[in-house]
């Protein structure tokens, strides 16, 4: 599992960086943490496309017609 603490060390090593890359190197913690947590996510593509073919499901079946007596 990703934690989101970084060690003491990883921190001064990027202090020591030039500025343009400790932005890059927050910007890829930045990505990589977007992508975790898409990853993770519980509303996956498979869950989403579900949720929305069952709310399509019900709601065809509230507007089929009524048969009339």
């Amino acid at each position: 599992m990703w934690h989101k603490h970084r060690t003491p060390r990883a921190i001064v090593r990027e202090w020591m960086l030039p500025a343009p890359e400790r932005r890059a190197a927050r910007a890829e913690r930045r990505v990589e943490s977007q992508l975790r947590r898409e990853r993770d996510s519980e509303w996956t593509a498979e869950r989403r496309a579900g949720a929305l073919e069952a709310e399509s499901r019900r709601y065809d079946y509230l507007r089929a017609p009524r048969h009339r007596r």
